[in-house]
């Protein structure tokens, strides 16, 4: 039998409300922000761009913005986080009929940089913005990391040390990248580092270089 309400209940309910109110009204300004500040950053060079912009095109002042974030660098991060998860997305559907662990890996990772090579915004995010290793292990490192963990769960891949193998790679990603924006041939320079990858989770030289050559389909 339900209790019977009180002041008391009526208070909290009324509290728990309030709170839930408050928690959406900071989440929808939030994402405002974000999609406000990714239109002026595609619009523009990014450096032209001043926290007074972005306060005017989402129609808050600069206190409720620093609420948020500490700079206009640091609005990059779920910018090309929510890229990286839609790109995610789609890729994982080119790849859902394949069951070699290698592949997945290989595939994801060639397709996820030539995304991010392609994007003015995911190009200066990694060249200039210096954000710290954890916040872009946030951004994109946990896509490779789940179909790295895959490939150990399966004993296709072998590491002698996970920690270290897992930072390797994260490191690896975006040193590569950062290669392959300077490179004659970015997807060249990808596929180089993606077949080192392979070497590192426990890919014979011959296998891996096949492997991280294999033809890629276009994702749309």
């Amino acid at each position: 039998m339900p209790k019977p309400l009180t002041a008391r209940t009526t208070v909290a309910s009324d509290e728990t409300d309030s709170l839930s109110r408050v928690e959406r009204k900071r989440r929808d300004t939030r994402g405002r922000i974000v999609r406000e500040a990714e239109s002026l950053m595609r619009s523009r060079p990014i450096d032209e761009i001043t926290i007074q912009d972005i306060t005017d095109a989402s129609n808050i002042g600069h206190g409720t913005f620093y609420l948020h974030f500490k700079s206009k660098y640091e609005v990059l991060i779920p910018i090309v986080e929510q890229e990286a998860i839609r790109w995610d997305e789609i890729i994982q559907q080119r790849m859902s009929d394949v069951d070699d662990p290698a592949i997945v890996l290989a595939s994801s990772s060639r397709y996820m940089a030539r995304v991010i090579v392609a994007d003015p915004l995911w190009r200066w995010f990694l060249q200039h913005s210096g954000v710290p290793v954890d916040d872009m292990r946030q951004a994109i490192g946990r896509f490779g990391a789940r179909d790295f963990g895959r490939g150990l769960m399966s004993g296709r891949f072998k590491v002698p040390e996970l920690s270290i193998a897992s930072s390797y790679m994260l490191g690896g990603f975006v040193n590569g990248l950062l290669a392959s924006f300077d490179s004659a041939n970015p997807d060249r320079t990808i596929d180089q580092m993606v077949e080192m990858f392979l070497r590192v989770v426990g890919l014979d030289p011959e296998e891996a270089e096949q492997i991280a050559n294999l033809p890629l389909p276009g994702l749309e």
